[in-house]
């Protein structure tokens, strides 16, 4: 089979790559004078193949604008669209090798089995290099896999403890400058060691964190040169984060921390030069972790990607997702994250941001259309309808009757409260739909029957209730959850 490839000019160098060990094809590249297949259109390109003949079919990018079949019959050659992604150019082969058909309107991602995202993951754990394993805890060198390490405070409860457990691998209790309480120590340790997984400690004081090893915690945070030989102690008994006590030259003095304790006898180390804050030398701390992986080759890197999800006011979702990519390209394999206040859920977010970012290094692929997503509020595309004739609604107030209805949120369910006519009814759940009928089965046996448009309300309100609970929102009556998308009658002029 002879193909002829049409590219542009910055997916060349890629198809190139990933066609060195295609066998069984004959393959030629038409490059197109123009940088992105998003920039051409098929008739573009049906000018430029005037004339060309001798290949079996023509495969151009996924994203070519246009219907491939206006090439085919300036050609006489067969045309369909390939994968959006230039590193997927062995599957569109393998598939035309074995007689799938390919279209020319769509692209071939639509047709082609790229593999179970899940099973990618399954072959990621099982092929990858280990530095070491701690407990049930394997620690990849590099990424991909992630391990996910999740920061608790000493005052966050066993609650959310439970609440967040399935998503991280290891749990480190954390405890203040300052602390000093051995006994609160091996309690919050032997709480945490319950819920069956493997237990971090954080503290500044040596004795502590010996304490917290004794205690059952197999993960030490941190390993600095002010408590080196303190800790040489439990060197055989923990896995030890190096992380320097000192602020300038952060990935010199870390590379030196690791030299020492290897000489000491530590032999389970991940490394750690500390992320520096957005706007804070953030970037900078970059360079001193590039530096760190690029000397320490055969010890594997933590990054503390809290230290810029909790101190910027942007919703976690996707600056989680950022920093894992970053901390992929980089090659940290073990990210510390923390779950409260406005970096509730992260440790979900950072947990399905790892899946997406391992399957897009395993597949040398960017991070889009892998299987896994991190769209919470925003879909990759809208849908909109066009509304069949009618008259456009404006404001209009409503029509109420004897009664009313308060509606919150507790911790956990949605609460509604009746007062009025039938009395008073409190009603609480998880679901809007089954508390709005609830409420109106209870106001029918005491004879009381509620207008339509309050019913339209009430409904209303719960819903948005509902969707405030699942986002982990503030919900409050009559005013909207989410902060609205300046219009062009709104926008700030």
């Amino acid at each position: 089979m002879k193909v002829l490839l049409v590219t542009g000019k910055l997916a060349y160098p890629i198809l190139v790559e990933a066609l060195k060990d295609v066998k069984g094809v004959d393959v030629d590249i038409s490059v197109m004078d123009v940088p992105v297949a998003a920039l051409m259109d098929v008739r573009y390109i049906a000018e430029r193949l005037k004339g060309v003949r001798g290949y079996d079919v023509i495969v151009l990018p996924g994203l070519v604008f246009g219907d491939g079949g206006i090439i085919e019959k300036r050609t006489g050659i067969p045309t369909v669209k390939g994968t959006e992604e230039a590193w997927d150019i062995k599957l569109v082969l393998d598939a035309l090798k074995h007689g799938v058909r390919l279209s020319p309107r769509e692209p071939a991602d639509k047709f082609l089995d790229k593999g179970e995202p899940k099973a990618i993951l399954s072959e990621i754990e099982e092929k990858s290099v280990y530095a070491f394993k701690e407990q049930n805890v394997k620690i990849p060198l590099r990424p991909p896999p992630f391990k996910i390490f999740l920061e608790m405070g000493d005052k966050q409860s066993q609650e959310d403890l439970l609440r967040v457990k399935d998503f991280v691998d290891v749990i480190v209790i954390g405890f203040p400058v300052g602390h000093d309480d051995k006994d609160e120590v091996r309690r919050k340790v032997r709480e945490a060691l319950e819920l069956g997984k493997p237990i971090g400690i954080d503290s500044d004081s040596p004795s502590e964190l010996i304490e917290g090893v004794r205690s059952g915690a197999s993960f030490v945070f941190n390993l600095n040169e002010m408590n080196l030989e303190k800790l040489a102690n439990i060197k055989n008994n923990a896995t030890f984060v190096v992380a320097p006590f000192e602020v300038e030259n952060r990935g010199e003095v870390t590379i030196s921390i690791v030299n020492k304790a290897r000489e000491l006898g530590f032999s389970k180390l991940i490394a750690d030069p500390v992320l520096s804050p957005p706007l804070k030398g953030f970037v900078d701390s970059l360079s001193q972790y590039t530096k760190v992986t690029s000397q320490l080759k055969d010890v594997p890197i933590m990054m503390g990607i809290l230290n810029f999800t909790e101190l910027i006011d942007a919703d976690s979702v996707g600056v989680n997702a950022s920093m894992v990519a970053i901390a992929g390209e980089i090659g940290a394999s073990c990210l510390l994250t923390m779950d409260k206040g406005k970096t509730r859920w992260s440790s979900w977010e950072v947990r399905e941001a790892s899946r997406m970012i391992s399957v897009a290094m395993r597949r040398s692929k960017l991070p889009k259309d892998v299987g896994f997503d991190l769209f919470v509020l925003k879909d990759k595309r809208r849908l909109p309808r066009e509304p069949k004739k009618g008259y456009e609604v404006s404001r209009n107030e409503p029509i109420m009757d004897s009664g009313f209805a308060r509606i919150y949120l507790t911790n956990d369910d949605i609460a509604i409260e009746w007062r009025g006519k039938g009395g008073e009814i409190t009603l609480h759940g998880k679901e809007a739909l089954s508390l709005g009928r609830q409420l109106l089965r209870e106001l029918e046996k005491r004879n009381v029957k509620v207008s339509q448009e309050h019913a339209i309300y009430i409904g209303y309100e719960l819903a948005k209730a509902e969707v405030a609970l699942s986002i982990d929102k503030n919900y409050i009556q009559d005013k909207p959850i989410l902060r609205r998308i300046p219009s062009e009658e709104n926008r700030d002029t």
